[in-house]
């Protein structure tokens, strides 16, 4: 064989070697893709699961606490239930309404038990809970929830349950609200502007707040309402009433003005049930001169001290609602007083009003007892948030 034709032979000896190999990689990359496309089913269907089933549970959660919260108000276990369905269908999960039906609800009794722990029983003489059970399944009317890649591999659907348990509770609240000087100014937000009317000699510090126009008559109406809502519950809490400013002693302007003094804190009205005697002292309160800064701290001291106190319910639970519509300026920082709360393992809601109010230090307060913070920008929106505390602080989700 001469030497060209070997040369030739050897060359194709090489393309064929080189095409053996090539179809050998294809396999690899076949099965690459699969793993490829195996790990793209998980990471994007399992993240989707995750998403579903925390829409699931906030809906459930909500179905329950509404469904508790009309049982309460309007004493009907078929109110209960229609309310249970409404809030579910105004939920979305997967892109779709939640479709809940009156067997997936149920009346009962939740039991507080001594380890902390609640124990729920169907129906009961005087029942005070709704246990919701949300199903997405082949049966239900919500159906499964499609996935988007595991179809290509077998199952394509998922199927979350949810249940979730709300329970009316025993509750011992106290109102720890500012009467410092800066509740008789206007509502404008703006400090030392006092409303229309208010006299100006010798000075406007020796003169009650105004009786329409004042941050305190803001005050005033808003706890009328929260009184109220709180009576049209199906377990009407023990209230109590603490105000608080700083302390003005015979040293202090205010005094040389006003021939007055006046305590950091006053422990206004016990924990009861007859909401006339808070409303009337709230009245009284609005009728007399209102002196001092704000001692933010000492307001709730005194609050979770009350609360603390009383003895005679050892298992209700226990809140503050911390209203103030400054910047505390005097006393302890009001962060060590919430540490101090919630080792007491008492909860405090705050609420701010008007735009100089300290929303920071009061969020911080809140978040530390597991409350929540309202800020009010205006009247009514001060309402709403007392009124808001006073329809949902009763209802709790026991499972």
């Amino acid at each position: 064989m001469s030497r060209r034709k070997q040369i030739q032979v050897r060359l194709r000896g090489f393309r064929d070697r080189r095409l053996d190999r090539r179809g050998a990689v294809l396999p690899l990359v076949v099965v690459f893709l699969v793993v490829l496309l195996a790990m793209a089913m998980f990471t994007v269907d399992v993240a989707y699961m995750q998403l579903v089933r925390t829409e699931l549970r906030a809906a459930t959660d909500a179905a329950a606490k509404a469904g508790v919260e009309a049982l309460g108000r309007n004493q009907s276990s078929d109110a209960a239930i229609a309310a249970a369905i409404n809030l579910a269908s105004r939920n979305q999960v997967a892109g779709s309404p939640v479709i809940l039906r009156a067997e997936d609800i149920t009346i009962g009794t939740s039991a507080y038990q001594s380890d902390g722990s609640w124990q729920f029983s169907p129906g009961g003489t005087r029942p005070n809970a709704v246990r919701v059970n949300t199903v997405f399944n082949e049966t239900s009317p919500n159906g499964s929830v499609p996935l988007f890649l595991a179809g290509m591999f077998g199952n394509g659907y998922f199927s979350p349950e949810q249940q979730a348990t709300a329970a009316g509770l025993e509750l011992d609240i106290c109102l720890a609200v500012d009467r410092s000087h800066s509740m008789c100014f206007d509502l404008s937000g703006v400090d030392w502007s006092y409303p229309p009317g208010t006299p100006r000699w010798p000075d406007p510090v020796a003169y009650p707040p105004n009786s329409t126009y004042s941050r305190w008559a803001s005050l005033d109406s808003a706890v009328d309402l929260f009184l109220d809502a709180a009576a049209d519950t199906f377990k009407p809490p023990r209230v109590a009433l603490v105000t608080w400013g700083s302390r003005i002693d015979r040293t202090t302007y205010e005094y040389y003005i006003t021939r007055q003094t006046a305590p950091a804190v006053s422990n206004d009205v016990g924990l009861t049930n007859s909401y006339n005697t808070i409303k009337q002292s709230i009245q009284s309160r609005g009728n007399n001169v209102m002196l001092g800064g704000t001692n933010l701290s000492a307001g709730l001291d005194e609050a979770v001290a009350l609360l603390e106190a009383d003895q005679t319910r050892p298992y209700s639970r226990k809140y503050v609602i911390l209203m103030t519509d400054g910047q505390w300026n005097e006393g302890r920082d009001p962060v060590l007083a919430a540490q101090d709360a919630a080792r007491a393992n008492i909860v405090v809601h705050t609420v701010t009003f008007l735009s100089r109010a300290d929303q920071s230090t009061m969020a911080e307060v809140a978040e530390l007892t597991g409350g929540q913070h309202y800020h009010a920008d205006d009247r009514d929106e001060l309402e709403q948030a007392f009124v808001e505390l006073a329809r949902t602080l009763p209802v709790v989700l026991t499972q």
